[in-house]
């Protein structure tokens, strides 16, 4: 058992201090000597009644990677106790988080809930066993600087081929009814859970929310399950939308499509990213800035001047062809503006642009393109983002991997014009990018404000 400082557990993990005391188990703070890492250490007797619960929450931790959930690297045994070596978490729960800042920005709320629903969207969507957590809480949440990590998945359980193996816990304020009244719960007993932690967070929110925030509460917190969204990826949409559109200054101005090769799919994505920004609310147009004559071909009944603006309306979407030279026609001021470049990689109108987007190609004979294409846009002090066809995810691999960058997968379809779940997720995912560079969105700003 672990006593002292110094002590060495199976000749790998130093112990450093003690880090707290729960009814049946003691944490430690231990260092990985030959990888010089911070762990934290659970010993659990095997004499407590709750040892194998502790054991299962564990079992289950070790199968999930997600940067959202802490890491199980190992867990050790002895005679008389379990030794769980976990991720060392720095930082405190989400209600003592709220409690010290008094309040947060509306950013940061809606940060906040987007991690949230990002862990659990992962969680529900895992291959062969999807898993249903059943005891969200604030002291369940662990703020580590603006990164959100689940903690305790005591309660959570598989959902089987065979049925639902439920364990009924959870707590009165933020646990879905039907976990009290012998019902049958699913994935929208979680989407419950996560709407009344929304609720509580946007207490501390120092600005108004607007109307549309407040039904998307009501509509997840609904006492009938059927009634509420389906999935917490619906949930997760219906805030990013809301986001967007409040949030105008965090919306590049003008995206330019490039692809690396010919036929990868540049038109398509530019045509839906618009289509689907205007079913969100966003306004958006699309240009043709290469010679394919692509939209006239999708869209055969298109003529010259039959809209007074030059502009072609089409279901949502709304563009302008490449009418040829002595014809110019704007886009509304206020709009923004995706730019079909084919295959041009030195297009003038590249420089003045938010976002270029390159779209990479399946088959690996292909890679050199793309790579070329890439090299040619760095040059531009432009934020870069690598597309790649979501049945390509070796070739997205690669690409990720040379950029040092995420790529986004686009899921295809056969029209270019329909909005779909699939197309929807990737244009909030595209507009909502952060990761690449720290400050991207303020730059875009401050380059609009020049």
């Amino acid at each position: 058992m672990v006593t002292t400082h110094n002590f060495i557990l199976s000749g790998k993990y130093q112990i450093i201090k003690p880090l707290g005391k729960g009814a049946s188990s003691q944490v430690y703070l231990a260092r990985h000597i030959s990888l010089e890492a911070d762990r934290a250490i659970k010993v659990i007797p095997k004499t407590s009644s709750t040892c194998l619960n502790i054991v299962y929450e564990a079992q289950l931790l070790k199968a999930l990677r997600h940067p959202g959930i802490p890491i199980i690297y190992d867990i050790e045994e002895d005679d008389d106790y379990f030794y769980l070596v976990e991720e060392y978490i720095q930082g405190e729960s989400l209600e003592v988080f709220l409690l010290h800042q008094k309040f947060i920005s509306r950013n940061l709320f809606y940060t906040f809930c987007r991690q949230i629903c990002d862990i659990f969207v992962y969680l529900h969507t895992r291959p062969g066993t999807p898993v249903i957590y059943q005891d969200l809480k604030p002291e369940h949440i662990i703020v580590c600087g603006f990164q959100i990590k689940l903690i305790d998945f005591g309660a959570s359980s598989y959902v089987s081929n065979s049925g639902n193996n439920f364990l009924h816990f959870g707590n009165l304020d933020f646990t879905a009814p039907e976990c009290f009244k012998g019902g049958q719960l699913s994935v929208t007993s979680d989407v419950y859970s996560i709407g009344k932690i929304m609720e509580f967070i946007s207490q501390y929110v120092n600005e108004p929310l607007s109307q549309n925030v407040k039904q998307i509460f009501q509509k997840s917190t609904a006492e009938d399950p059927k009634l509420r969204f389906e999935t917490v990826e619906d949930l997760r949409i219906a805030l990013q939308q809301e986001f967007m559109i409040n949030n105008p200054s965090h919306l590049v101005k003008k995206i330019a499509v490039v692809g690396a090769s010919f036929g990868c799919g540049t038109t398509h994505i530019a045509i839906s990213l618009v289509s689907t920004m205007n079913s969100l609310g966003i306004d958006a147009y699309y240009r043709e800035e290469n010679p394919s004559d692509h939209l006239r071909t999708m869209l055969p009944f298109i003529k010259p001047g039959m809209q007074p603006d030059g502009a072609i309306y089409y279901k949502n979407f709304k563009g302008f062809p490449k009418y040829g030279p002595g014809i110019e026609f704007s886009c509304p001021k206020d709009s923004i503006q995706v730019l079909d470049l084919g295959q041009d990689a030195n297009h003038p109108c590249l420089s003045s642009c938010d976002l270029i987007l390159l779209v990479c190609p399946g088959g690996l004979w292909n890679r050199n393109n793309a790579i070329q294409q890439r090299n040619l846009l760095t040059s531009y002090s432009v934020p870069l983002q690598l597309v790649c066809n979501s049945g390509f995810r070796d070739n997205a691999r690669f690409f990720t991997k040379i950029s040092g960058s995420p790529t986004i997968l686009f899921s295809p379809d056969k029209d270019a014009f329909l909005v779909t779940p699939e197309k929807t997720a990737f244009t909030l995912q595209l507009l909502n990018q952060k990761g690449r560079k720290r400050s991207f969105f303020k730059r875009v700003k401050k380059r609009h404000q020049l």
